[in-house]
């Protein structure tokens, strides 16, 4: 299994995203839609389930002989069940109040975004670690947002030399609920937490469970990415990968990994939380 399998799986999340979006944007309505409007979207959806489709079937092939066919087929049939429920739902909601029929679609809305997450994960892949070649940012930008496609529940980021430019580089497609940890050093005007105070304090306004925090340059070294359950190992961090030679790939993220981890933050001081 190869990084490439990474790539796909942002791809398949952005085409997603795109697929559903005039579901999305009925969704944010303050207002209920109209039965026309509802309809419209269906067939704006079901125009690209083809499309879709060959794409989940392309993520769950890895070779010839190996193919996750069912695990691609569920996700493939996501729209099409979601699409079909909301047409037998005009159909057959008689009297049912426009703000109790946008309830209801909000609701199987949200559950299938979380359900189309949560079957995404039964198609392993493995990441390999990977040497990005000098003069190679934006190559290397790309490699990690790529472990940050799917980050569900946790990202923690380790970084004396934290950057102002993580923040709209990394954190701005994070989903708002995710628990996030920057630990940094005191650091100066150029990098850690006097550097990067003022972008801090807006996003702490944003994110339900974040926390900026402080430790002592002896108690970091490595810059460590952990996603979900995933640790990666960045050699220069962010700011500076793919300038020189720079390695990126998974590292331990066995329990006590994480607890190791954690207790570094832990003895650290909370500058910013939400």
């Amino acid at each position: 299994m190869r990084n490439e399998k990474a790539q796909q799986r942002d791809q398949l999340i952005r085409e997603f995203g795109v697929l559903f979006q005039p579901f999305d944007e009925l969704a944010k309505r303050a207002t209920p839609p109209t039965p026309q409007e509802y309809r419209t979207a269906v067939a704006k959806v079901y125009a690209g389930e083809r499309v879709w489709r060959q794409g989940t079937a392309a993520f769950g092939r890895f070779a010839d002989d190996v193919a996750f066919c069912s695990e691609a087929d569920f996700l493939a049939h996501i729209p099409e069940q979601f699409r079909l429920w909301l047409g037998g739902l005009l159909t057959s909601c008689g009297a049912m109040q426009p703000e109790q029929f946008h309830r209801l679609f909000r609701e199987k809305l949200a559950a299938t975004n979380e359900l189309f997450f949560e079957r995404l994960g039964h198609i392993p892949f493995e990441w390999e670690p990977q040497l990005f070649e000098a003069n190679t940012p934006f190559t290397s930008y790309l490699r990690v947002r790529e472990a940050l496609a799917v980050v569900n529940t946790r990202l923690y980021y380790f970084d004396r030399y934290l950057h102002e430019d993580f923040f709209p580089l990394f954190l701005r497609t994070v989903p708002r609920t995710v628990e996030v940890r920057l630990v940094t050093t005191r650091g100066n005007a150029d990098y850690g937490v006097q550097h990067v105070m003022p972008v801090s304090d807006l996003v702490r306004q944003e994110f339900k469970n974040y926390q900026l925090i402080q430790v002592n340059a002896a108690d970091i070294h490595d810059r460590n990415l952990w996603v979900d359950d995933q640790n990666f190992t960045l050699g220069p961090g962010t700011a500076r990968a793919g300038f020189a030679l720079t390695n990126f790939g998974p590292a331990d993220s066995s329990p006590k990994a994480r607890q190791d981890l954690e207790a570094v933050f832990s003895r650290g001081m909370v500058v910013h939380q939400s």
